[in-house]
């Protein structure tokens, strides 16, 4: 997420990836050590964008508790919530960050997007026309985007372009959102390109390496899904995701050659 003019989500399927590298540990008793915020919030957007999103959450928490007078963490923890499908829950936490800053335009616009996968869409257009008026952000736009795409509004691609042209042309963090909440509508050929937007930039992340390949599986780009699985596990051998995804893409790439040559051979 990095700096909060830079920040569907998809679901939380980063099982096996590893924990932070230092401590403090995100299953272990954080008040043994104390960190500042920004290493806190450091921490928990690497494990946001690698798709640890409880993890992430308790981070959040923790650079909160660090400094209260910042909107960020409640901002990730919002997002973090999202990802796991804990509407009700985030609905919770946007209620609460509302009230502590209750003119921020993010926050209304995620309370916009609750009321949307809450199934009031009337409402939640409403609710993010009037975030827009508290000053749009890069993730205003990018919740009124999926706002739409929950509409089955066509203007929902308008909406993420503005929110990548906020976020500047070095983030890869807003693309990367994109492509996670195309990822969730099953819209793969859009979330691919945002996927190869973001990993222009940052081609380190095995999360999105990894959600290249999947793309890349489900347009039947199989030998461009497998490379790109391989990508993820040479970045962390220990994403079990990845592992499962390249086998199963490796045996439809078979499938595929054979298939095609079987074709060839019966004209």
């Amino acid at each position: 997420m990095g700096r909060f003019s830079k920040l569907e989500t998809g679901k939380p399927d980063g099982a096996g990836a590893p924990k932070p590298a230092s401590p403090p540990s995100p299953t272990g008793p954080l008040e043994t050590v104390s960190y500042d915020y920004g290493y806190y919030v450091e921490q928990a957007d690497r494990l946001f964008f690698t798709g640890q999103y409880a993890q992430a959450l308790r981070l959040y928490s923790r650079a909160l508790q660090t400094d209260n007078a910042q909107v960020y963490p409640w901002i990730g923890q919002v997002f973090s919530l999202l990802a796991m499908d804990q509407v009700k829950e985030a609905d919770l936490w946007v209620t609460r960050a509302i009230e502590a800053f209750p003119n921020d335009a993010t926050l209304l616009s995620l309370r916009a997007l609750i009321f949307a996968l809450r199934g009031m869409l009337n409402r939640a257009i409403g609710a993010s026309d009037y975030a827009m008026t508290r000053g749009a952000t890069a993730y205003s736009w990018l919740a009124r985007g999926r706002i739409l795409l929950e509409a089955r509004n066509t203007n929902a691609p308008f909406c993420f372009d503005k929110a990548l042209e906020l976020a500047g042309n070095d983030d890869w963090k807003t693309a990367m959102h994109i492509g996670l909440i195309y990822f969730r509508h099953r819209m793969y050929s859009s979330a691919l390109a945002h996927f190869r937007r973001a990993c222009a930039i940052e081609m380190g992340n095995y999360f999105l390496w990894y959600h290249l390949g999947r793309c890349y599986h489900y347009l039947a780009f199989t030998e461009e899904a497998v490379q790109a699985f391989h990508r993820a596990l040479e970045l962390n051998p220990d994403f079990h995701e990845a592992e499962r995804a390249l086998h199963q893409a490796k045996r439809s790439n078979f499938l595929t050659r054979f298939f095609r040559r079987l074709f060839r051979r019966s004209k």
